[in-house]
């Protein structure tokens, strides 16, 4: 019996313990200010159009809250995402986001500013599937050296991944615009790029170490 008594006291003291810790954080959680702010509600990349559902709003307290932390779902909804990817949980500030600027400019500002965008056909680099926004490539396709003669040549050299196929695209029955790569160039590379678009080439792409071999 004393040891049944002996740990009913126990229980209770655990009990009593877990009760006044719940008290305890009540009040503190009454008494600290909160406010409330935007927070992703999923990982959103650079060039996301952020919609409905992709964004809450949640309680900080304020000591914690940035200062150009958004306020308000409608302050974000419809703007794109420009300034890195933005992972779950994290607070959306203004520099976040940008108005009418459209994915593909946002992300064309962002990573490649001074570079024009332009897209390789859609059977390019077929198997180069990890290849994601933000990667650096080297671009080579068929030119003519002669009247009859042909040569690969690099056309483009450390030309910036804008837009990639998706890994889980079907790439035999998606749109071809889905199955394209979009990279970013310099005005001269883009002529070359163009010419062999319009001229029917085929392109490959190697990928390419951080800047920094890093």
């Amino acid at each position: 019996m004393s040891r049944l008594k002996s740990i009913s006291h126990i229980f209770l003291a655990i009990i009593l313990a877990a009760a006044a810790g719940g008290v305890v954080w009540y009040y503190v959680g009454i008494n600290v200010p909160s406010a409330k702010v935007v927070v992703a509600d999923r990982r959103m990349p650079i060039g996301t159009v952020i919609g409905p559902g992709q964004v809450i709003l949640k309680d900080y307290p304020i000591a914690a809250v940035p200062g150009e932390a958004v306020r308000s779902v409608q302050e974000v909804t419809g703007k794109t995402v420009v300034s890195g990817t933005i992972f779950p949980g994290e607070v959306i500030r203004q520099g976040h986001v940008a108005p009418d600027t459209g994915s593909l400019k946002a992300v064309l500002n962002s990573v490649a500013p001074g570079k024009e965008a332009i897209d390789l056909p859609a059977d390019t680099a077929p198997g180069l599937n990890g290849v994601a926004t933000g990667d650096l490539v080297n671009i080579y396709t068929e030119i003519a050296v002669g009247k009859d003669a042909a040569a690969v040549e690099c056309v483009a050299r450390e030309a910036v991944i804008l837009k990639a196929p998706p890994v889980t695209a079907d790439r035999d029955n998606s749109p071809a615009a889905a199955k394209s790569y979009v990279v970013a160039v310099t005005p001269e590379e883009a002529k070359k790029v163009a010419e062999g678009n319009v001229r029917g080439k085929k392109f490959s792409v190697s990928v390419l170490p951080p800047r920094g071999g890093q």
